[in-house]
C-alpha cells in the first residue's frame, strides 16, 4: 500500500504505518488459533491479546484523526483495557479480519493531514511530548514494539521467523 502525504513531516511516520501494515500480516500469518492464548509465562500477555490491542490501537488512531468507527472488541480491549484473567478471547480470524479496513480508514485520515497539525496539542499525552507530531512518534513505536513481541511469540510457539516482504 503506497500512499501519498500532504506534508514532507508526515512522510517518515506514514512509512512507519505502511510497514507496520504489512508486517502486521506477516508476523500474525499461519499462526494457528489453538496458539493464541498460549503464555511464556504468567506475567505476559498473550498473542490473542496483543494482536487484539494492536487492532484496536489502529481504531483508536483512526478516531483519533476524526474517524468514528467502533472497534469490533471493546470489553476486551477498549481504553488501552489489559489483559483480563480467565476469559476467552476471540479467535485470531476475528480480530485480525478488520485489520486492512481499519488500515485504510487511518491512511485516509493521516492523509489528509497539514504540518500546522502535528503541531496541534494531542488528546493523550505520551512520553515524547503533548503535540500530534509526538503522538505519531511514539504510536509508530508503539507498533513496532508490539510487532516484535508477537515475533518473539512466533519463535517461542516454534513457527517460522516473521518475514520482512
Amino acid at each position: 500500500m503506497t500512499t501519498e502525504t500532504t506534508t514532507s513531516s508526515l512522510a517518515l511516520i506514514n512509512a512507519q504505518f505502511e510497514m507496520h501494515t504489512m508486517l502486521f500480516k506477516n508476523v500474525t500469518l499461519n499462526i494457528k488459533n489453538e496458539d493464541r492464548e498460549k503464555k511464556m509465562n504468567n506475567n505476559t500477555n498473550h498473542i490473542a491479546w496483543i494482536v487484539g490491542h494492536m487492532v484496536s490501537t489502529r481504531y483508536m488512531i483512526a478516531n483519533v484523526l476524526g474517524a468514528e468507527d467502533r472497534e469490533p472488541f471493546p470489553e476486551f480491549f477498549g481504553q488501552g483495557q489489559g489483559i483480563q484473567n480467565n476469559v476467552t478471547y476471540p479467535s485470531l480470524p476475528d480480530l485480525i479480519k478488520d485489520w486492512d479496513a481499519i488500515s485504510a480508514i487511518m491512511f485516509k485520515k493521516i492523509n489528509s493531514i497539514t504540518d500546522a497539525y502535528l503541531e496541534t496539542e494531542s488528546p493523550f499525552p505520551t512520553p515524547m511530548g503533548s503535540t500530534m507530531k509526538d503522538f505519531f512518534a511514539f504510536i509508530t513505536h508503539h507498533e513496532a514494539y508490539t510487532i516484535g513481541q508477537l515475533g518473539i511469540y512466533r519463535r517461542f510457539l516454534g513457527y517460522d521467523a516473521m518475514k520482512y516482504n
